[in-house]
C-alpha cells in the first residue's frame, strides 16, 4: 500500500517500457568519461562540442521514421519487439567502437550517431508501448511518470560510479561497461506482450483503422512520413559530408518545415499546435555548453569523482522532486508547469553564475560546497516539465498509430534541442570561450540566463488554447481503469 501510494499502480505490461527508460538513464554512466574524452583525448572546443551535439540531436527529430516503420512495417511479424532489439544492437555497436578504436573527431561523431540512433529507436518503441498499454489518460500519466522515475533511477544507479570509474580507469573502460546496457534492453524486449497483428483483437483492429483511407496512416500518409524523414536525413549527411557552409542552419530549417508539414497532413488541432510551439520554444533556449565544465575542471579543480557526486545528487533529487510533485504536475495545465519551472530555473541559475564571479568566497564557502548546494537546490526542476509535455503529446496519438503520432510530435520537441545546441554554438563562438581563454564565460552565462526567460512571452497564448484540448481519453471497450 505504501509503495502504491508513493509510486502509483504497476502492471507487468509496463516492464519493457520502464526497463528501456532505466537503461537510457543508466547510460549517464558515460557522462563524466565523455566530458574528459572530449576535453583531453579529442581536444574539442566548447563550440565544437555544441556542433557535434547538434548532429547528435537530429536522430531524435527523425523519430517519425521509426514510428511509422514500427506501426506499419513489422519485422518478421513484430511491430515492437523487433525494433526494440534493433535499437539495442545499434547502441551496442556504437559503445563497442568508443571503447576500442575511436581516436578522431569524425570517428567519434560516427560512433556517437550509432549510440544515439540506437537509443532513439528504443525510445520510439517505449513511447509507443507507453501509449499502447494505457487504458485511460490517468493511466497514461502514470506510465509516463513511472517512465521518468525509471530513467532517474537509472541515472542514480550510476551517477557517482561513473565518475569513480572514469577517474580510476579512464574513459574507454567506462564505454565498454555501458555496452552492457543494450543487452538489458534486449531482455526487456522478451516481456513485450502479444503483437497487435497477431490476432483479431482490439489492438489489431486499431492498426487496421489507422491504415484505412481516412485513418492517420492511410491514403499514403505512412509513405509520406517515411519519405520525408529519410530525405532530410540524407540531406543532413550530404551537407556534413561535403562541408557545405551553414549546413546546420539549413538542416534545422528544412527539418522544422518538413515536420510541420507532416503534422498538418496527419491532422493537428490548433490547441495542440500552439502547445507544441510553446514547448518548442521552451526547449530551444540555448545553454552555456561545455565551457563551464571545462572551466570548473581547470580553474576549480573539480575531478571525476566530484563531478560524479554532483551527477548522483542531481539524479537523486530529481527523482525526489518527481515523486513529491507527481500528482500536481500531471493534473495542472502545461502552461502552469512551464511558467514556474522557467522562473524558478532562472532564479536558481544565479548561484552558478555567482560561482564564476567568486560568490562562494563572499560567503566564506569552498567552491565544491557551493556547487553541491546549488545542485541540490536546482536539481528537482530538471524533470518536472517533462511529464505534462509527454502526456500532452500522448493525448494526440490515435489507437493503432501510437508510434507514428507520438514520434512526429516528439521529433518536433527533439528538434528544439538541436536548435538549442545551435544557439549554444553561436554563443560560444561569439564570446570566444575556449580551454585557453575563459574570460568571457561569465558574460555568456548572463546572456544565457536572460534568454531562458523568453518562453514566458508566449505562455498566455498557450493558456488561452488549453481549454480546447479536448476531454480525457475514455477507457477502451472492454477495459477497466487500472
Amino acid at each position: 500500500m505504501l509503495l502504491r501510494r508513493v509510486f502509483g499502480t504497476f502492471r507487468l505490461a509496463y516492464l519493457p517500457v520502464l526497463l528501456t527508460y532505466f537503461c537510457y538513464g543508466a547510460s549517464g554512466i558515460t557522462g563524466v568519461a565523455m566530458l574528459y574524452f572530449q576535453k583531453d583525448a579529442l581536444a574539442l572546443t566548447p563550440a565544437e562540442v555544441a556542433g557535434i551535439g547538434f548532429w547528435l540531436g537530429l536522430p531524435w527529430s527523425m523519430k517519425m521514421v521509426v514510428g511509422v516503420a514500427s506501426d506499419v512495417y513489422p519485422i518478421l511479424g513484430s511491430r515492437r519487439k523487433a525494433y526494440l532489439l534493433l535499437g539495442a544492437l545499434g547502441s551496442f555497436v556504437g559503445y563497442a567502437l568508443l571503447a576500442t578504436v575511436i581516436a578522431t573527431k569524425g570517428a567519434y561523431l560516427a560512433a556517437m550517431v550509432l549510440v544515439t540512433v540506437g537509443y532513439m529507436v528504443q525510445d520510439v518503441v517505449a513511447d509507443a508501448l507507453s501509449v499502447q498499454v494505457a487504458r485511460t489518460d490517468e493511466e497514461m500519466a502514470q506510465v509516463q511518470t513511472l517512465g521518468r522515475m525509471a530513467l532517474l533511477a537509472g541515472s542514480i544507479s550510476v551517477g557517482y560510479l561513473g565518475g569513480v570509474l572514469a577517474g580510476a580507469f579512464g574513459s574507454r573502460p567506462v564505454f565498454a561497461l555501458a555496452a552492457g546496457l543494450p543487452l538489458l534492453v534486449g531482455i526487456g524486449a522478451l516481456f513485450v506482450g502479444r503483437e497487435a497483428r497477431s490476432g483479431p483483437g482490439a489492438a489489431a483492429r486499431a492498426v487496421d483503422q489507422a491504415l484505412a483511407a481516412d485513418g492517420p496512416l492511410g491514403g499514403g500518409k505512412a509513405r509520406l512520413v517515411m519519405t520525408v524523414g529519410l530525405s532530410y536525413a540524407a540531406l543532413g549527411v550530404a551537407l556534413e559530408r561535403f562541408d557545405v557552409p551553414f549546413a546546420q542552419e539549413l538542416v534545422l530549417v528544412v527539418s522544422a518545415t518538413l515536420i510541420v508539414l507532416l503534422l498538418s497532413r496527419v491532422g493537428l488541432s490548433r490547441p495542440v499546435a500552439v502547445a507544441a510551439f510553446v514547448i518548442f520554444l521552451f526547449r530551444a533556449t540555448p545553454g552555456v555548453g561545455q565551457g563551464y565544465s571545462y572551466w570548473a575542471i581547470d580553474r576549480l579543480g573539480f575531478d571525476q569523482r566530484f563531478l560524479g557526486l554532483l551527477a548522483q545528487a542531481s539524479s537523486v533529487l530529481s527523482l525526489v522532486g518527481l515523486v513529491l510533485f507527481r500528482k500536481p504536475i500531471t493534473r495542472r495545465p502545461v502552461s502552469f508547469t512551464i511558467f514556474w519551472v522557467t522562473v524558478a530555473g532562472t532564479l536558481l541559475y544565479l548561484p552558478t553564475i555567482g560561482l564564476f564571479y567568486g560568490a562562494n568566497e563572499w560567503v566564506g564557502m569552498s567552491a565544491r560546497t557551493f556547487a553541491f548546494i546549488d545542485t541540490t537546490i536546482s536539481a528537482p526542476l530538471s524533470q518536472l516539465a517533462m511529464v505534462p509535455m509527454l502526456v500532452l503529446i500522448a493525448r494526440t496519438a490515435p489507437r493503432g498509430a501510437e508510434a507514428t503520432m507520438f514520434a512526429i510530435m516528439a521529433s518536433l520537441m527533439n528538434l528544439a534541442l538541436s536548435a538549442s545546441e545551435l544557439g549554444t554554438r553561436y554563443l560560444n563562438t561569439v564570446f570566444a570561450v575556449t580551454q585557453q581563454d575563459y574570460g568571457n564565460l561569465g558574460r555568456l552565462m548572463l546572456v544565457v540566463g536572460a534568454i531562458g526567460l523568453l518562453p514566458l512571452v508566449v505562455i498566455p497564448l498557450l493558456r488561452r488554447e488549453e481549454v480546447h484540448l479536448g476531454p480525457a481519453r475514455a477507457p477502451a471497450s472492454g477495459q477497466a481503469p487500472a
